[in-house]
């Protein structure tokens, strides 16, 4: 998506000063957050590429960032059951997926083809076995993105200097260190993620399509 790199882009921008060139670029899940909140910072602009339709996308957009989340955590697990077992037969590693599938996304349905049917879709994931383990930083900036577009709906100005905050510190900055610096919670405090989610769940329904 072109404003997701585009985030990316702006955070390689904002960082271009800070020595020792290696803290110019964060950790993967802080990296991510740049991209993944910069796609609804841009969604004022949306309408220029999708006109009546604007809404629509803006919908499946945050539906589809909500729906990721148990996916990418079912990844996660995934890939630590099967890297602590490496005796695990092709058989073992699909039916496992199959069995994650129906406890993270029990509304998913296969269709019926084979590919997808006998679990062996998970050797679509490029990740698992370029970057292991690279879903989870997905799943931690994609609920930070959730939570700027959640404080954007309410404040625009304040929200977005929020957002610089955290991109200007690029890696100089662990990740818990990043968020609470910049005023945010973690993804790990239990209330943060109940929060976005019902504020989603309730622009959704309004902008129901």
């Amino acid at each position: 998506m072109l404003t997701h790199e585009i985030g990316h882009a702006y955070a390689g921008y904002v960082a271009r000063d800070i020595y020792p060139y290696d803290l110019q670029e964060g950790s993967a899940e802080i990296g991510e957050i740049h991209a993944m909140a910069m796609e609804f910072f841009a969604w004022p602009w949306m309408e220029g590429f999708f006109g009546a339709d604007t809404t629509k996308y803006c919908h499946s957009h945050l539906s589809a960032d909500l729906e990721f989340l148990p996916y990418g955590v079912m990844v996660d697990e995934f890939q630590h059951i099967v890297y602590s077992k490496p005796e695990m037969t092709p058989a073992e590693r699909n039916a496992l997926w199959l069995a994650l599938d129906k406890k993270y996304r029990p509304w998913h349905h296969t269709l019926d083809i084979p590919f997808y049917a006998q679990g062996r879709s998970w050797q679509e994931v490029i990740h698992i076995y370029q970057m292991p383990f690279y879903y989870i930083d997905y799943c931690l900036a994609g609920i930070m993105a959730l939570n700027f577009w959640a404080l954007n709906q309410k404040d625009h100005m304040s929200t977005w200097e929020k957002y610089v905050r955290l991109v200007k510190f690029a890696g100089t900055k662990n990740f818990v260190e990043l968020v609470s610096d910049s005023g945010l919670p973690t993804p790990f405090e239990p209330q943060n993620l109940k929060m976005v989610a019902d504020m989603a769940a309730e622009w959704l329904e309004k902008n129901r399509i």
